[in-house]
């Protein structure tokens, strides 16, 4: 907390008290403008970004005890919160977060509702003077456990975990968003990793279904959820794991017309030749419009139609999974391109395209350039399924640990290793001649203070460490069938659990002196586990 221009007793507002506002409040906060003209304000940093709104106890105004002029300015960062609309692209779109309001005496009111971690109060009224019993902050949250946990003998990882699962939970709102301070909308794209660290934290969750009907019903056939091809792909795909994990073909079953219609739409885009008739090639916002950007859906393409004949053998649809499987080959005629694109690269590999040896060279080839928090999983599971998970671990640490190191209690929607170089971190002002890593970097449609701190496609660490490390893979709808096959790396122990619709899963592994990793695995009733000989590097 610090204040400017005249403000008397800062610290009362940090003392424990009755949330009720009385006629004597002895603990208050004095903010008072006079001739100089200054107006008195304090920035609160909350000390975690959290999605909701400010909450303001107020005692008595000035002398008349009408309403004072008070602007509320929340922000991601301490710089956003400094800032006016326009500076450095700060903006009002969706959630509106920089605010003038009336506040008057004797008065408990709540304003806002926005992602954030800091927040100022400014005084507008000249020659008034306020009184505060308190500020809060107050928390709009799903109020579900977190059961799913990983745990190992590096503390960073620890924390990349668990702050990759709390960004995911603030994005499950009243349906699953993509960044809690900008428009409220279900962007399927974003939610394939949201759910695969759903389904690793909080188990089976009626939000996702939701979020998944309310797109599907947004979207009428021959339309694309969100305007995009890529995005009705990724739907198909969610649909699938989802029925994967859960297995309820009653949910499956209910979306049977609309994703048959769609597989036929996507069917019917490609040409014998291999070209296709799509409208557009959205993979990310870095390969916007290029040759490595329509590669890479070409081969989301290729693992959709490859979903859809396993969706039709549940269907007992022969002829629609023989289409499928005729158009995914008929792609295969045409060449693709990354570009040295990492994010094309890794959906080569896993499209089976590219060799996953040759792929992981490529990604390797100067660290975590080119990484984005909403591909970086892709690129670590093909790493480590190669057998780099040494490689994947120290990539995951230097890319999500850097964000930790610039005072990231979320992890944001792009970053790149160069934002940190001679920048300060979002919990402070930039000294003389340093550069904002909030304010001034960002690009496309997030530059600037625009730029989401707490976007739900970056949680993908969650999954890689449960997938990768401990070893968890799903053999059969329901989780009735599990592998454990362990990939520690340079990792001495690591455990975790892991919500199960027939119970919770435990695992845990330890690397023994000859190198060897035992596993003890503790498994409900109704499931059937199967561990792996341990490998890694």
């Amino acid at each position: 907390m610090s204040t400017e221009g005249q403000v008397t007793d800062a610290d009362n507002l940090l003392h424990k008290k009755v949330f009720q506002i009385g006629l004597n409040e002895p603990e208050v906060t004095i903010l008072r403008n006079d001739e100089t003209g200054e107006n008195a304000s304090i920035l609160f940093d909350f000390g975690v970004e959290i999605h909701g709104s400010i909450r303001l106890l107020t005692a008595f105004v000035d002398s008349s005890q009408q309403p004072v002029k008070m602007r509320i300015t929340f922000g991601e960062s301490v710089t956003e919160a400094m800032s006016a609309i326009g500076e450095k692209n700060a903006t009002n779109d969706h959630a509106v977060r920089d605010m003038v309001v009336y506040v008057p005496a004797l008065s408990d009111q709540e304003w806002g509702q926005t992602g954030f971690r800091f927040v100022r109060l400014e005084l507008l009224t000249p020659m008034a003077t306020v009184r505060l019993k308190s500020v809060l902050a107050v928390f709009i949250y799903r109020d579900i456990p977190y059961l799913g946990s990983f745990s190992c003998n590096d503390e960073l990882i620890n924390r990349i975990y668990d702050t990759a699962a709390y960004t995911c939970h603030l994005n499950m709102q009243n349906m699953i968003w993509d960044g809690i301070k900008r428009d409220r909308l279900v962007w399927i794209g974003d939610m394939y990793l949201e759910m695969l660290t759903i389904r690793a934290v909080f188990g089976r969750q009626a939000v996702l279904e939701d979020s998944l009907e309310f797109v599907k019903d947004q979207t009428p056939l021959p339309g694309w959820m969100n305007g995009l091809p890529s995005y009705s792909m990724w739907w198909i795909l969610i649909l699938w794991e989802w029925y994967w994990y859960t297995g309820d073909g009653q949910f499956l079953d209910k979306q049977k017309d609309y994703l048959c219609s769609l597989l036929r739409q996507l069917c019917y885009s490609v040409r014998e030749d291999g070209t296709d008739n799509l409208p557009d090639y959205f993979l990310d916002w870095p390969t916007r419009n290029s040759v490595s950007a329509k590669s890479g859906v070409r081969c989301i393409l290729r693992i959709a139609l490859a979903t859809g004949e396993k969706i039709m053998d549940y269907f007992h649809d022969e002829s629609l999974k023989s289409l499928c499987r005729t158009k995914r080959e008929y792609l295969d005629r045409q060449a693709e391109y990354h570009e040295n694109a990492k994010q094309t690269i890794a959906f080569m590999a896993l499209a089976s395209i590219m060799d996953k040896e040759e792929a992981s060279k490529h990604i390797l080839s100067d660290g975590i350039n080119g990484f984005s928090t909403f591909f970086g999983y892709y690129m670590l599971k093909v790493l480590s399924d190669a057998g780099y998970t040494a490689e994947s671990l120290d990539l995951l640490k230097e890319y999500y640990g850097l964000m930790l190191k610039e005072g990231a209690t979320t992890f944001w929607e792009d970053f790149h290793r160069e934002w940190a170089k001679n920048s300060g971190s979002i919990i402070d002002l930039p000294k003389n001649g340093m550069t904002d890593i909030h304010g001034d970097y960002g690009a496309y449609c997030y530059s600037g203070f625009r730029h989401s701190l707490c976007h739900g496609w970056s949680s993908g660490p969650v999954p890689f460490l449960a997938e990768q490390i401990l070893g968890i893979k799903i053999d059969a709808p329901g989780c009735r069938k599990i592998t454990i096959q362990p990939n520690l790396g340079t990792l001495q122990w690591a455990r975790g659990t892991y919500p199960t619709p027939l119970g919770m899963l435990t695992v845990s592994h330890k690397k023994e002196k000859d190198g060897a990793v035992s596993t003890t695995v503790d498994y409900p009733a109704g499931m059937d586990i199967t561990i792996m000989k341990n490998y890694g590097n």
